[in-house]
C-alpha cells in the first residue's frame, strides 16, 4: 500500500501490484555510461559515451564540471532482438580548463538516469608544438619585411615622381621667362590700352566717384542724383564712359582692398533698372570676388581655384573673335576667358563694388602695364600648355 499513496488517486491493492509489474516489463534502466577518450580530434580531445539496455529511447546529455550542457557532435541509436537501445554519442572538449566531464543517460518513462564523470589528465590536452610556434614567428616576421618592402619600393616610386615632375617644372619655368623675355622686347608702345574713366551717369546713388572718375568707393547710404534712364538703381553698378564696337582694347583695374567686387564687359543697351542676372545670355561678361572666392559669372557659374588674393586685374576685349580674358598682372598669369560669342552692339567697361570698404581704381593707360608691351596679334601671357583662346 506504500506505493499507492504517492498517487493522486486510490487503487486497489489486487490491481496496483499488476500495473507496477507491468510498468517494469516495459520499460528498461540500462547500463552504466562508458566514457572513453578517444584520442585527438580537430583541436580537442574527443570523447565517446555508450549505454545499452534501454527502453523506450534514452535521452543522453553531455555535462560540463559547471554542470552546463554541451551540446553533442554526434548521437546514434542502435536498438537489439529485444527492442533494447543503446545509445552512443560523442563531443569534442577543446578548452583545456576542462579537467572532468559527465555523460548522463535517462530514462524519460521511469524519470531515471545513470551517470558516468571522466577525468582529462592535464597531460592528454592536446599542446602546441614548438616547431609551430617557430613556423609562425618565421611567417609573421616575413610577412612584416615584405609590408616594409613595399612601402620602401612606394616611397622611392614617389620621391621619384616628384623629383620628375621638379625637373618638368623648372623647364617649364624657364621656358615661362623666356616667353615673358620675348613679350617684353616687343613694341614698347602699349597697343591697345584703353583710357578707361567712369560714366558719372551711370553710377548707382551709394557709388561715389573721384573727381578724375578713375577711381569709385561704396558709400553707407545714398547720394541725391538725378534718376536718369541710363543709371543702375538696384544693383551698385558703374560703366565706363567708352564703348568699344570693334578692335581689341584692354585696361587694368586695382582691387587690392577691396572685399567684394565685380569686373568685365557688358552691352551698352543692357537694362539699367531692377535687378538683372550678370550672364552672358543677359549681355553681361564679368570676374567676381565674393566671400573671398573668385567667380566666372556664366551658366553655370565657376569656381577658379587661384592660389593668391588678386591685386590688379587685366580685362582683355577681342571684339571681332568675340573673346573677353581677364589676366592677375601682378604675375601675368592667365586666370579666365569667357566662352566666345558673337558681340551684338557697343560694348562698355563694366564695374560692381559689394561692399564699402576700399575704392576701386582704375590705372591710366600709360602706366597701366608697367612697361608690358602687347603684340599686334593680342596678349599670350599664360603658359602654351594652359588651354586658352587666342587674341
Amino acid at each position: 500500500t506504500e506505493p499507492a499513496a504517492s498517487l493522486h488517486f486510490s487503487l486497489p491493492a489486487s490491481l496496483l501490484l499488476p500495473l507496477l509489474s507491468l510498468l517494469a516489463l516495459v520499460s528498461g534502466l540500462g547500463s552504466k555510461p562508458l566514457v572513453e577518450m578517444k584520442g585527438h580530434e580537430d583541436g580537442g580531445i574527443r570523447l565517446e559515451c555508450t549505454s545499452g539496455g534501454w527502453y523506450p529511447k534514452p535521452l543522453a546529455v553531455w555535462r560540463d564540471p559547471y554542470d552546463q550542457v554541451v551540446p553533442a557532435l554526434e548521437e546514434a541509436y542502435t536498438a537489439d532482438a529485444d527492442g533494447l537501445f543503446m545509445v552512443t554519442t560523442a563531443v569534442i572538449i577543446r578548452d583545456s580548463s576542462l579537467r572532468n566531464m559527465s555523460c548522463s543517460v535517462n530514462n524519460t518513462l521511469l524519470s531515471q538516469e545513470k551517470e558516468t564523470v571522466i577525468f582529462i589528465p592535464e597531460s592528454f590536452m592536446p599542446s602546441i608544438s614548438p616547431w609551430v610556434v617557430i613556423l609562425a614567428l618565421i611567417l609573421a616576421i616575413l610577412i612584416i619585411l615584405m609590408a616594409v618592402s613595399i612601402c620602401y619600393i612606394k616611397k622611392l616610386h614617389r620621391e621619384k615622381k616628384i623629383l620628375s615632375g621638379e625637373k618638368k617644372g623648372e623647364l617649364e619655368g624657364k621656358e615661362f621667362a623666356q616667353q615673358l623675355q620675348e613679350e617684353l622686347r616687343w613694341r614698347r608702345t602699349l597697343l591697345h590700352a584703353a583710357d578707361v574713366v567712369l560714366d558719372p551717369d551711370t553710377a548707382h546713388p551709394e557709388l561715389f566717384l573721384s573727381e578724375d572718375r578713375r577711381s569709385v568707393r561704396r558709400g553707407p547710404s545714398q547720394q541725391r542724383v538725378s534718376d536718369n534712364p541710363e543709371r543702375f538703381d538696384c544693383q551698385p553698378c558703374v560703366l565706363g564712359r567708352e564703348s568699344f564696337a570693334s578692335g581689341k582694347h584692354y585696361w587694368e583695374v586695382e582691387v587690392e582692398n577691396v572685399m567684394a567686387w565685380t569686373v568685365g564687359v557688358c552691352r551698352d543697351s543692357i537694362e539699367r533698372k531692377g535687378e538683372a542676372l550678370l550672364l552672358p545670355q543677359n549681355g553681361f561678361w564679368t570676374l567676381e570676388m565674393f566671400e573671398n572666392k573668385y567667380r566666372a559669372l556664366c551658366s553655370p557659374e565657376r569656381i577658379l581655384p587661384l592660389r593668391e588674393r588678386l591685386g590688379r586685374v587685366g580685362v582683355f576685349l577681342d571684339y571681332e573673335a568675340g573673346d573677353v580674358s581677364f589676366y592677375n598682372m601682378r604675375d601675368r598669369s592667365h586666370i579666365y576667358t569667357c566662352p566666345r560669342s558673337p558681340f551684338a552692339g557697343p560694348l562698355r567697361p563694366f564695374f560692381r563694388l559689394g561692399s564699402d570698404d576700399s575704392p576701386l581704381f582704375i590705372c591710366p593707360a600709360l602706366a597701366g602695364a608697367n612697361g608690358i608691351t602687347v603684340p599686334e596679334e593680342g596678349l599670350i601671357l599664360h603658359r602654351a600648355r594652359t588651354p586658352h583662346r587666342p587674341q
